[in-house]
């Protein structure tokens, strides 16, 4: 079997990000985070979104409230409790993004494992889109396909293995899975 894109032979089990991947989430949080920047006169930007991605919530809290200046008016704590208020509002409303129902469904019924179990971490095959979760599962010996916010700057796509725009653009023969049946 020919190498895949990273390198390494054929993939035997996948695991997904959630958030921003699977479920388009990613515009709830930016949503939530414009409304409370905007009661303290800042904007939130794309330099302070991807130093929040990946990250544990109480970390990312902390980057948001330490990097807007308003760490005395605002508590990290404060922060996470109104943010996850608004976004549990939100989230039931989240859709599917283009290409995860197709693939997870695919994967499913070809018989392929989504997580679990003890594996071979060169076996896996990991599909991200923040860096953090990139460079995570790269430490881990695991290959990435990252599907970043096609507004995330170029250079934090470096650790993967693939990037794609979408995940309805992946070619599971490449990687060593069963192909497309409707390709």
């Amino acid at each position: 079997m020919a190498a895949t894109p990273s390198g390494k032979g054929p993939i035997t089990h996948v695991v997904f990000d959630m958030d921003g991947l699977l479920l388009d989430t990613e515009k709830f949080y930016d949503e939530v985070q414009e409304a409370i920047l905007a009661r303290y006169n800042k904007r939130y930007d794309w330099s302070l979104k991807a130093k929040m991605m990946g990250k544990k919530a109480i970390e990312a809290s902390r980057v948001f409230v330490e990097e807007n200046g308003i760490s005395g008016l605002l508590s990290p704590e404060d922060f996470l409790v109104e943010r996850e208020a608004m976004l549990q509002n939100m989230f039931p409303t989240s859709e599917l993004m283009p290409g995860a129902g197709r693939l997870v469904k695919h994967l499913h019924s070809k018989g392929i494992p989504i997580a679990g179990g003890p594996i071979d971490p060169e076996k896996v095959l990991v599909f991200e889109d923040a860096p953090s979760g990139v460079l995570a599962a790269k430490n881990a010996g695991m290959s990435v396909v990252m599907v970043p916010d096609a507004r995330l700057d170029i250079s934090y796509h470096k650790n993967a293995d693939l990037v794609l725009n979408s995940l309805t653009d992946f070619k599971p023969e490449g990687w060593g899975l069963p192909p497309f049946e409707d390709a």
